[in-house]
């Protein structure tokens, strides 16, 4: 049995579908109380439905990642209800814009980028100061395509999860220059089979210029979301808090997590975990 996770709460964004809901539900397993955050009410209820017919506790709320005072107002709702944050998953993201860059909407391009990261940007910038006066906390901000390189046809998202690279490294270095006790990591899901990227197979533009994608989900290479599910929960238990400020893939690293933790233990220092650490999307 994997430990339990309990009395931690978490706060997801993006929760009522896709991946963020696999997190959510599996967190709920692991005895965490979950508060599940979307724009979408009904979304959201569901998730929480479920998770309470299987014995978890949860709390539905409607948010808005690009409304600072509505991130604002859900932290505020956990901590009202639980008195306490532990763990912040800024999962809500965008990949509406799709082509050549030259040919894209620039309203659809903006919207993307706006989504993952400034949706992230609140989130860190509201839940940071109540872990700090906690003495406690963990935040995890998705990356995905593009954070390492290129992602053909959605320069947008690729754009955006670099900057959410960065944005995590730069918090995780702000954090350690005040010696606070606050944990942030980047994790990659891998391409995972949700609604975000069946529209590839179902719409024309997706056939059109996101064949590469397409045909991974068409040949049965999608990535299970319990992988994800399965590496956020051990950075939720302190396992993996050696790679502080990392990118994280659920791919390549959830597999064997013992593994990876006994990875980062011993290293002589910070430089010898940079190494240790290759950047993959």
């Amino acid at each position: 049995m994997s430990p339990s996770l309990a009395p931690q709460t978490a706060l997801i964004t993006g929760a009522g579908r896709g991946i963020g809901r696999a997190m959510a539900r599996h967190l709920a397993r692991r005895g965490m109380r979950v508060a599940v955050a979307a724009r979408t009410e009904v979304q959201v209820e569901d998730t929480v439905a479920a998770i309470a017919e299987a014995g978890g506790e949860a709390l539905a709320l409607v948010c808005d990642v690009l409304d600072l005072e509505s991130v604002q107002a859900a932290v505020t709702r956990v901590c009202d209800a639980w008195d306490r944050l532990d763990l912040l998953i800024n999962n809500a993201g965008s990949l509406v814009s799709v082509g050549p860059l030259w040919q894209t909407d620039p309203r659809e391009w903006s919207h993307d980028v706006d989504v993952n990261v400034r949706g992230v940007y609140h989130g860190c910038r509201v839940a940071v100061p109540v872990m700090l006066a906690a003495g406690r906390g963990r935040i995890v901000n998705l990356a995905g395509g593009g954070t390492a390189g290129p992602f053909l046809n959605a320069s947008a998202y690729a754009t955006s999860k670099a900057a959410v690279m960065r944005l995590t490294e730069n918090l995780a270095a702000e954090l350690d220059a005040a010696r606070a006790p606050v944990r942030v990591f980047a994790v990659t899901p891998g391409l995972v089979r949700t609604a975000m990227t069946e529209q590839f197979l179902h719409t024309d533009q997706g056939r059109r210029w996101m064949q590469h994608t397409a045909g991974s989900l068409q040949r049965g290479q999608d990535v299970s979301p319990q992988l994800v599910s399965e590496l956020v929960a051990a950075i939720a238990g302190g396992e993996l808090d050696a790679y502080h400020g990392r990118l994280l893939s659920a791919p390549h690293d959830a597999g064997d997590l013992p593994a990876l933790a006994r990875a980062a233990e011993g290293l002589a220092d910070d430089e010898d975990r940079r190494r240790l650490r290759i950047i993959r999307a």
